[in-house]
């Protein structure tokens, strides 16, 4: 079986049609998310669809500026989690690791399903999790945009350009090593 081809489909487009998106598929989304591997079988993740119209307009109000595209979605999911939900190991924390796993499997899905979705964090965290009711002790990390392709005459020519772009990536000697640390792996300076 191969994984790599909807891996490399996946990308954060821009360009939503305002069409609805059944609840079904959006369960389906979060069903994949659930089935994210977690310490301890913790599953330190939350996600909270919004759907509904008037909760929808509040969360779009959240958005940063250069979010303006986001608004044309007809679903947002936020992610939530705490280190307290799960391990936290030498100072390590794994609930972030493992809901971005969550997260990963959240959107191989929504590909598979012919949609678009676009993690983001320009947004209000602090009004975000007002809107939606998240206690204090919970951090909302993300906000997934969810929608059907749309129109890309929506888009700012800066943001056309990065969706038609070829995609980049680090050659893979500078993110991958073996048997040791390599000094290759450091990123570069600007």
């Amino acid at each position: 079986m191969q994984l790599l081809e909807p891996i490399q489909k996946r990308r954060a487009y821009r360009a939503f049609d305002k069409k609805k998106v059944d609840t079904e598929i959006l369960t389906r989304l979060a069903q994949a998310a659930h089935t994210a591997p977690s310490s301890a079988n913790n599953q330190p993740w939350r996600i909270v669809t919004v759907t509904e119209e008037g909760q929808l307009a509040k969360m779009k109000e959240v958005l940063a500026g250069g979010n303006y595209w986001g608004k044309n979605a007809p679903a947002v999911s936020a992610f939530v989690t705490s280190p307290g939900w799960s391990m936290s190991i030498g100072g390590r924390d794994l609930a972030y690791f493992e809901l971005g796993m969550a997260a990963m499997a959240y959107q191989l899905q929504a590909v598979s399903e012919g949609l678009y979705v676009h993690p983001i964090v320009g947004f209000d965290a602090q009004k975000a999790k007002e809107v939606l009711s998240i206690p204090d002790e919970a951090v909302l990390e993300i906000l997934m945009i969810v929608g059907y392709p749309g129109d890309k005459d929506i888009l700012s020519e800066k943001h056309l350009q990065m969706e038609e772009m070829e995609r980049e990536r680090k050659p893979l000697d500078q993110i991958l090593s073996w048997d040791r640390w390599s000094d290759l792996l450091l990123p570069k300076k600007k």
